[in-house]
Formats: C-alpha cells, structure tokens, sequence
C-alpha cells in the first residue's frame, strides 16, 4: 500500500529525519517511535540494516517514493530516512535525582535559560552528550523543545541525554543546591573568568538565552557567575558555543582532580570562593 506526504504529516506525532538520528530514536526511545519511513533512492545497504533495527525493536517501517520523503520534510537534508515519533517525555526533577541517587559521583547539569533557537538546543544536546552531561535542564515556558529540529541538530544525542521540564527555574536550581549542587552562571559581564575558577565536582552550569542571556532571578540564583574573555569586537558567544566551552572546562577540570586524588593529593580545590561567599551570603 502506497502512502502519500499529507498522510504521513496528519497521521500527528512528531517528524525526525536523517540517517542517525532515527537511529537513535529507534535505539534509545523505541516506545516514542511509531513508523519509519525510508526512500526507495536511500543507499540499500544503510536502508537494510535499519529496517533491520526496527525489525528488532518492533517498529513498523515502509519504504516509500522518494518524492514523498522530499514533501515531507522539505529543503533538510533527511538522506531519505523520517521518523514518526511521539512527543519526547520529559523527566521530572525528582525522577531524576532519584537517578543521579544511584550513579552517584560527579555530575554535570546544563540548565537551559529560556534558549528558543531549537538549532542552539540540539547544539547544547550534542556538547552535553560528548562531554558527559547527566543531563539537561528547560523550562516548560518560552523554550524550545525537544522537537525533529532539536533531534537533527544534535544528532540524535538529545535522546541519549536524561531532559528535565521544569515549571519554575528559581525553584529548580533551590532544589539541586539541597542535593549537593553548585550553580555556575556563564555571564559575559561576570567578574570572574571561566577557567581561573575551580569548577565543581557537582555542577549545574546555566546557560542563558541568545538576546538577552540569564534572566535576572537565575542570575541572582546562581552561586557565581564567570566570563569566556573574548577578544574580537563581537561581543558575545552565542548560547550553544558558551555552553559547549563551559562543559569542557568542566570535564577539564575534573579529569584533573581525578588524578591529583589518584596521586593522594589532598589539596581542596575551591570554587571562586569570594563569588561563591558573595552569592551564598557569606559576606
């Protein structure tokens, strides 16, 4: 039975496209993913060895024209594989740590700041994967979401990233203070600078929107805030590489406290400590 585009867009849920990430979907969030469709012009051997993936995840796949995978997903570049999938489901805050309970250790956290552009988000996605992130922070309201755009970007990772939706971002980051947390805001205007800080073990880095960055009640929220110095005449970065570069420096920064304790050194490593006194009320 053939099917045409209008069927594919009515037939609801949400439209991922391009070789990896249905893949990923496919791999990571197979309850999601309701119908695959692959282009009869797709290379063989790459469309063999996924129906094959969905064969065993129990997913319905169809090959179809290759002019109907073109109306669907018009001026992208789908490589002739779309994906039907149902909306992604947030996790809620205390699933999560109840999760972060039982790795237990370092972890990393990026709170996303009211970032709209869903390109910047699948950006931060693919960063947050890479370096180890345990997972990803957005609120409900005025933020883009996890969505085919998101998908592609991040290639996939987003689905192999716990994300978090929040109500209210205030409350949120209280709420990883009392679990151990540190909140480190990226701020161009900050005092402090990125890697002369000692950034901690836990960290929730918050990254803010691409106009008008942190809001100011996360600004105020945030244990301390630091600076990537910068020497053009640009300004600033956009949201998605200052974020890709705060997470580096994170996993920079505990690598190198992982060997000093492997060597027995007992040095404390403190974390801007007079921003950190500043913002906790300390003086």
């Amino acid at each position: 039975m053939s099917i045409d585009a209008e069927e594919i867009v009515q037939s609801g849920g949400d439209l991922v496209f391009g070789k990896n990430a249905v893949r990923a979907i496919i791999e990571s969030l197979p309850g999601n993913c309701s119908m695959v469709f692959l282009s009869e012009k797709s290379p063989p051997n790459e469309r063999e060895r996924l129906i094959e993936t969905c064969k065993k995840a129990g997913i319905g796949w169809q090959v179809v024209r290759a002019a109907v995978i073109d109306k669907v997903c018009p001026g992208v570049r789908h490589q002739g594989f779309v994906a039907r999938v149902l909306s992604v489901e947030l996790m809620d805050q205390a699933s999560f740590f109840q999760n972060l309970a039982i790795t237990g250790g370092s972890a990393l956290v990026i709170f996303v700041d009211h970032v709209q552009d869903p390109q910047n988000l699948g950006a931060l996605a693919r960063s947050a994967e890479v370096f180890g992130a345990a997972g990803i922070v957005i609120p409900k309201r005025r933020s883009a979401l996890p969505t085919s755009t998101v998908m592609r970007t991040s290639s996939g990772a987003i689905a192999r990233v716990p994300v978090v939706g929040v109500v209210n971002a205030v409350r949120a980051l209280r709420e990883f203070k009392e679990k151990g947390f540190w909140t480190v805001g990226l701020d161009h205007r900050a005092e402090g600078v990125l890697w002369e800080c000692e950034i901690p073990e836990k960290t929730v880095l918050v990254v803010g929107s691409e106009d008008r960055g942190i809001s100011r009640l996360v600004r105020e929220n945030c244990d301390f805030l630091v600076r990537i110095p910068m020497v053009g005449r640009t300004g600033s970065l956009n949201a998605a590489t200052a974020g890709a570069i705060g997470m580096y420096e994170w996993n920079r920064t505990v690598s190198q406290d992982r060997k000093s304790l492997s060597k027995n050194d007992s040095t404390e490593r403190k974390p801007c400590r007079a921003l950190v006194d500043k913002h906790r009320g300390h003086g």
